[in-house]
């Protein structure tokens, strides 16, 4: 426990501290605030959590659900579900801290039970590559293997299931441990998430229910609630991939982080300031306005309008992303661009960082509105080992909007986002140069290849 303790001198603990501190001397709240600050944490962190896991109910939907009943059309029912059992699952587990009992086994099956609501089939592959419908049950540990292919192609294993009912035993040991010898609550509570998520003791559900038993702890030591945004879910995993190596720095700084925005919320409720982020509302009439617009959106005419697309969503583009992968490429001895003429692979043109030229960095001819790039970063440089990674980003021009595609090594598809053409370009830069940004430096940190010895 010694080497975790240390983690309670990062600045970032400290800060939160700091922060807390000071809110804390504005209490007791009236019940008012109180509720009017947890209804708004509640209901991101409803929000946020599932949309993780691939729930399509935007905020506003989720709102409109939660607080009025109202169901959104065209949207599957089970995301309704989920949205339902997670709220719940929320109530039951401040129950438990009403109650100022010990955390048990059988309590984690119950949040588990409420979560999913009922049991379900899902698609899945087998070890041997056969898929089949699995059935998902509620409130039982796996009884089947539930490993998953990481972004880099690999396996990541979890606990094997006749293994499961022994390490929970043993995490919640650890857990009764942390709390006797008063480990700060943040450093507790990033680590029980990382070792829950570890084991996977559930067929389907260990993300959200992680995050809820997380927040369990914060909250029974006075900590706001974590809402770990969706946007940004490739950190998050990111930081969870890093733990793997017994490094739990990054983990404790996002929780740290993101705590800190909820104590930011309580601080501008306690001021008498909306809290509401401003970005609440603009998502949902952003969202509302492009479903409205969609039929008005310009059909593209590849030849009479390629000089305006090849700038604005090509060539400006690289030059926003280009910089940037470049300081990372710096670490390596060789990176390259390789521009792919056509599609599939024929005749490609290398461009290393040397001669780097965007005027000849994309295609003058559309062929199919497809673009290809393949980014491909060799050898060693300022890393430990030998390392090759190589992935695509796929550009391509429908008549109505673009799609953005981040392709690993094995074709496996990292991430996907589409925009129509009426959005403005910049925001498409600042959303795809993040992904892209998040997805190397978690490969190279996945790998553990980065030399921090001095």
């Amino acid at each position: 426990m010694k080497n975790i303790k240390i983690l309670e001198n990062l600045d970032e603990i400290r800060t939160i501290d700091e922060q807390k501190k000071s809110i804390d001397s504005y209490r007791p709240f009236s019940k008012e605030l109180e509720t009017k600050i947890f209804q708004k944490l509640k209901l991101d962190w409803n929000y946020n959590s599932n949309a993780i896991e691939g729930n399509q109910l935007s905020y506003g939907e989720t709102i409109a659900f939660l607080n009025f009943g109202l169901t959104a059309k065209g949207k599957p029912f089970k995301d309704h579900l989920d949205i339902k059992g997670h709220n719940e699952a929320i109530g039951f587990m401040l129950q438990l801290i009403k109650e100022d009992r010990p955390l048990s086994e059988s309590d984690i099956k119950d949040l588990h039970k409420i979560i999913l609501v009922e049991p379900y089939f899902s698609q899945t592959i087998s070890p041997e590559g056969i898929e089949f419908q699995k059935e998902i049950k509620i409130g039982q540990y796996k009884i089947s293997p539930n490993h998953v292919k990481t972004v880099s192609g690999d396996i990541h294993y979890y606990t094997n299931p006749e293994e499961v009912p022994f390490e929970m035993n043993n995490l919640l040991e650890w857990y009764r441990n942390t709390e006797e010898e008063n480990l700060h609550p943040i450093i507790i509570s990033a680590i029980f998430h990382h070792k829950f998520t570890s084991i996977h003791p559930f067929d389907d559900g260990n993300g959200r229910l992680a995050r809820i038993l997380s927040n369990f702890i914060l909250l029974k030591h006075q900590y706001p609630v974590i809402v770990i945004k969706n946007k940004d879910k490739i950190q998050y995993y990111s930081a969870l991939n890093i733990a793997d190596n017994g490094i739990y720095d990054d983990l404790i700084r996002l929780f740290a982080e993101n705590i800190g925005f909820s104590l930011d919320i309580m601080q501008k409720a306690i001021n008498g300031e909306n809290i509401n982020e401003a970005d609440d509302l603009d998502k949902e009439i952003e969202l509302f306005t492009k479903q409205m617009q969609v039929q008005n959106i310009k059909t593209v005419d590849f030849e009479k309008d390629k000089d305006f697309l090849l700038t604005n969503y090509v060539k400006d583009f690289l030059q926003y992303l280009i910089p940037k992968v470049s300081k990372i490429g710096e670490l390596f001895q060789e990176y390259k661009i390789i521009l792919i003429e056509k599609i599939p692979l024929q005749d490609p043109k290398y461009h290393s960082l040397s001669d780097m030229n965007l005027d000849l960095m994309y295609n003058n001819q559309i062929e199919y509105g497809n673009i290809l790039y393949r980014f491909y970063f060799i050898l060693n440089g300022l890393v430990k080992k030998e390392l090759e990674i190589n992935f695509d980003l796929k550009i391509l021009l429908n008549k109505k909007s673009i799609r953005y595609q981040l392709v690993d090594n094995e074709d496996v598809l990292i991430f996907e986002r589409d925009f129509f053409y009426s959005e403005n370009a910049k925001i498409v830069y600042e959303e795809i140069t993040p992904s892209v940004i998040y997805y190397l430096i978690n490969i190279i940190k996945i790998h553990g290849i980065i030399n921090t010895e001095e």
